[in-house]
């Protein structure tokens, strides 16, 4: 019997994600079968549509993050909590409405499925510096991010159910891989709808029932003190600026996250994406003040006698709702984690199989060929996850995520894309130099007090003045200035790209109309089918018909 918090619970836990699990695989199996090329195994073809699309952009990034550290903060901070939203909602409604249709439409002229091929390509860098930098800054970042969200899974599946770490690692990692491996893009995408549409509704119904059981919690939150009902928890003077920007400066992660940005690459089409955008806002937004209010009530119900806050929303789940309800939730729970996981996991095996082997091992190599390794890149990595979790299951899952991984890629490919998709003067050598700087900070300023402890100058980081507390900002703040510094500064002391003015053109106008007889290496707007001409949903369903020999028959 199980002997984590559930309790009796427990069983369902365990009995609800078994069975998750086997509707996962299926989804995997079942999306093998749509995969005959590379595009389709990295992007899904360009084929998703913008329901499926909005889902999965959101449940790929909120992950465990959302799901458990979002109301530990809450629990922690109380009111501030609600300013996770701060950055994120605005960032990712810039993304939707400023990048989204430019880099669909771009990534498909230039026939790109990846960000480094996208950026070489774009940036006519016949060196390939900036294709391996790219590539190596994602295959470090996604695969410590793919871990991450392993060891998340296997935490909360421990305290849960009493079961080992190591059980819940090699489960979690083992599906995940599997599904990943069978389906690619496709089963990412259905899984992560999936999962998102019981997540948000998690989220919809646990704030709601505690409200009709407790009541509004903010005059409870007011009673206990410490700052909790305050907007700056209590914070006064530069501790409370650059409390409220490092919240704030979690949104600049979102253009440089590729399992984010891939999803406006893969949508069907590019007048689809107002729609998806919407989606994805809505369920942003629910999501974020659902899962504060989580963390609100965990104070009202529990008072402060949590330890570990990441149990605070499990714990409330299991004190409102019955125990075959708490254990599909928690199920689900541990589900979002894995939907993060297998979007990092695609992202880091096309960086391998797509931007290193396809574009500089064998760059004649056949689509068979590289669905093959990319399934075998996927397994590799995958099992090389599942130990990096098991290792590092005792770090805390937000330092992993938001120190390393998430300011990580944001610091060092944000900047690049969006000068890329805005910006006509952007270089490849500025580009590469504002890769390697934005990495760097982000992993120095994770260590900066260790660093300055070596110096001697350790004090810089005590007390309330300005110093101390800049110095304590999110590091991702000061890594993403200087990422963008270095960008402008080296791009105009070197040579532009040439007949960028031509592609720049097409943001403007649809697909269809700058596709002309002589421009043959320019796609069209179904994604598929590479003739110079429009194609319609007409044209799409003679081709299906073709393909099926029906008349034949």
């Amino acid at each position: 019997m199980p002997s984590g918090i559930a309790g009796a619970a427990g069983t369902w836990v365990l009995g609800t994600f078994a069975a998750y699990l086997l509707v996962l695989l299926g989804i995997g199996l079942y999306s093998s079968q749509l995969m005959d090329t590379v595009d389709d195994y990295v992007i899904g073809g360009r084929e998703v549509g913008p329901v499926v699309t909005g889902f999965s952009e959101r449940a790929s990034e909120m992950s465990g993050w959302l799901t458990l550290g979002v109301p530990g903060d809450a629990y922690n901070t109380g009111v501030m909590a609600f300013y996770n939203g701060l950055g994120m909602i605005p960032a990712d409604l810039f993304a939707w409405a400023g990048m989204a249709k430019r880099l669909r439409k771009y990534s498909e002229i230039v026939r790109a499925v990846t960000l480094p091929t996208f950026f070489a390509t774009r940036l006519q860098d016949d060196t390939g510096l900036v294709k391996g930098i790219s590539a190596v800054l994602l295959m470090l970042f996604e695969g410590g991010y793919v871990g991450a969200q392993i060891v998340a899974a296997g935490t909360l599946l421990q305290v849960l159910t009493g079961v080992s770490p190591l059980v819940g690692i090699l489960a979690g990692g083992v599906i995940v891989v599997g599904y990943t491996m069978l389906g690619g893009y496709f089963a990412v995408a259905w899984s992560d709808y999936f999962q998102g549409a019981i997540i948000l509704a998690a989220f919809i119904l646990l704030p709601v029932l505690a409200f009709t059981t407790y009541g509004l919690p903010f005059d409870d939150l007011a009673a206990m003190g410490g700052g909790l009902s305050s907007v700056t928890a209590g914070m006064t003077g530069w501790a409370a600026v650059f409390g409220i920007i490092s919240y704030a400066a979690i949104g600049l992660g979102i253009p440089g996250n590729p399992h984010v940005m891939v999803r406006f690459m893969g949508i069907d089409e590019v007048e689809n994406i107002r729609l998806a955008a919407v989606v994805a806002q809505l369920f942003m937004f629910v999501a974020y003040i659902g899962a504060g209010f989580v963390g609100l009530y965990g104070l009202v119900v529990f008072g402060g006698g949590i330890s570990n806050t990441d149990n605070v929303m499990p714990m409330l789940t299991l004190d409102l709702f019955p125990g075959w309800l708490a254990g599909i939730i928690l199920a689900a729970a541990l589900a979002a984690m894995m939907s993060s996981a297998d979007s990092q996991l695609l992202v880091a095996t096309s960086a391998v199989v797509e931007d290193v082997y396809h574009g500089f091992v064998d760059p004649d190599a056949s689509d068979e060929t590289l669905v093959r390794y990319s399934q075998l890149v996927t397994l590799a990595l995958g099992a090389s996850s599942i130990v990096f979790a098991y290792v590092a299951k005792d770090t805390p899952i937000y330092t992993l995520v938001l120190d390393y991984a998430w300011g990580g890629l944001g610091a060092a490919i944000g900047p690049t894309l969006i000068a890329a998709l805005w910006w006509k003067r952007v270089t490849a050598t500025g580009s590469a130099a504002s890769m390697i700087v934005g990495a760097g900070t982000m992993i120095l300023w994770t260590q900066l007090s260790t660093v300055l402890g070596a110096l001697g100058l350790g004090g810089l980081t005590e007390g309330s003045g300005f110093v101390a507390n800049f110095l304590g900002v999110y590091g991702l703040f000061p890594a993403f200035i200087l990422s963008v510094l270095v960008l402008v500064v080296v791009s105009l002391l070197t040579q532009p790209p040439e007949g960028v003015d031509e592609h720049f053109d097409v943001f403007d106008k649809p697909l269809a109309a700058v596709v002309e007889e002589d421009t043959p290496e320019y796609a069209t707007d179904g994604g598929r089918d590479y003739a110079p001409k429009a194609v319609t949903e007409t044209d799409t369903i003679r081709a299906h018909v073709d393909a099926a020999d029906y008349w034949e028959e």
